[in-house]
């Protein structure tokens, strides 16, 4: 197992080193087209990529359960480094990415989340006791929210520079820049992100790693084993109902992220763009400190019920946001919604590695992915009509949000019995 121990830490720094690749792309593309004054044709491409990659997800939990994990994450970091290097290199010989790159670029890298974090939780499951199930999916937590603030904060740097001589507020005092930074073109971005899987894939080879439980992997056809996937979560009603319900906290923050936020801050508390900032701060901070507290806090106590608390917080913490116009109170939301977000993903994660063989975890933890694009893509939908863009309507959007997390977390509540006596897999 001291073996395992340093796979696990490779494996962690290399799942660091891709989703800071991955989330400079993310932020980078959708915030050079916001700069071009083109997001309506970004939705509308981000929204076609939304939905191929239901069919992909799918796909990628089988191919997770069927091969070995390290292969899979070598080849998918392989494919999405030489997508962005070869984009980045026409960019260099014609002086400019052209937007059938840039898609390119950017789908790459939505297939590339949609079997990175399957396949994460299935190879770390793979090569952990059940002992350190808790503080595996906390380390995930921790290291998933520090590398997207992080790379957030420096794709944002890289497109718009920094020009010497500016002057910025920091702890209230004013502090002159004494240099400067030229903003970057998508081409050399994509260049460093290309880099980047590069060194994620030589960390991933030095991986050397035993198998605490060695399973039967499942042969045949594609749609024989997705087929395996859907019957066991029809064989284990309570693993899919608490896989499914308690999973309402991560679209709750994700709609509100991507469809509420700008209104809400605009529309309703009246305010600038130092909100979303300082938001977006409190929130890494609440997402922090629960991969850092969660596992020595609420796991003290049986994981079911530690959900249900948190899921609770968090469906009140949307109502009052819906009902209250502070912009202090909605900084206070945004620390609490990231705690109960991450704290919840986390207890979530321990509880699946509990109850879900590691043979079709990757199948299930995928049909869970789809269910959850499914429900952000219909939240979005409705928030898109017009009533919810006229004065403070928006604030209905997080009513709605938090009746739904609430409802959810009463479906839990409603099947506790049946979720706690479910007998953990031999």
């Amino acid at each position: 197992m001291k073996n395992n121990r340093r796979a696990v830490a490779l494996l962690f720094t290399a799942n660091a080193i891709s989703g800071f690749a991955q989330g400079i792309t993310m932020l980078a593309v959708p915030w050079f087209f916001a700069r071009q004054g083109a997001s309506s044709t970004f939705n509308l491409l981000y929204g076609l990529v939304t939905f191929a990659s239901l069919f992909w997800g799918m796909y990628a939990g089988a191919l997770v359960d069927r091969f070995d994990r390290k292969r899979v994450f070598l080849a998918s970091n392989m494919v999405e480094g030489a997508v962005l290097l070869g984009v980045a290199s026409y960019g260099f010989a014609t002086g400019g990415v052209p937007l059938g790159g840039i898609l390119l670029a950017f789908t790459t890298t939505v297939f590339g989340y949609g079997i990175h974090y399957p396949n994460l939780y299935a190879f770390a499951q793979e090569i952990s006791l059940p002992k350190d199930y808790p503080r595996i999916t906390s380390a995930i937590e921790i290291v998933g929210q520090a590398t997207s603030v992080v790379s957030g904060a420096l794709a944002a740097l890289l497109l718009e520079g920094l020009p010497a001589g500016q002057t910025y507020t920091l702890f209230g005092a004013q502090l002159a820049l004494p240099f400067s930074l030229e903003a970057w073109p998508l081409h050399q971005i994509f260049l460093l992100d290309g880099i980047t899987y590069a060194v994620a894939v030589g960390l991933i080879a030095f991986i050397r790693h035993q198998p605490v439980i060695h399973t039967q992997v499942e042969l045949g056809s594609l749609w024989k084993r997705l087929g395996t996937g859907i019957t066991y979560l029809r064989e284990h009603r309570a693993v899919w109902v608490f896989g499914l319900f308690s999973f309402s906290v991560f679209v709750g923050l994700l709609v509100s992220l991507n469809a509420l936020m700008p209104l809400y801050v605009h529309n309703h508390l009246k305010a600038g763009a130092g909100v979303f900032g300082a938001a977006e701060v409190a929130y890494a901070v609440g997402a922090l400190s629960a991969g850092l507290f969660v596992r020595r806090v609420f796991l003290r106590h049986p994981t079911l019920r530690s959900v249900i608390v948190l899921m609770m917080i968090a469906g009140v913490s949307f109502g009052v946001a819906a009902a209250t116009r502070s912009v202090g109170l909605f900084l206070a939301f945004s620390l609490v919604l990231g705690f109960t977000n991450a704290g919840t993903r986390i207890l979530r994660v321990s509880y699946l590695f509990v109850h879900v063989p590691n043979e079709v975890i990757g199948r299930v933890n995928s049909i869970f992915n789809v269910v959850n694009v499914l429900l952000r893509t219909g939240f979005i939908l409705l928030f898109s009509l017009r009533f919810f863009t006229l004065g403070s309507n928006i604030a209905w959007g997080y009513a709605l949000l938090g009746g739904f997390i609430v409802a959810s977390a009463t479906v839990l509540v409603v099947r506790y019995r049946e979720l706690s006596a479910t007998p953990v897999p031999a």
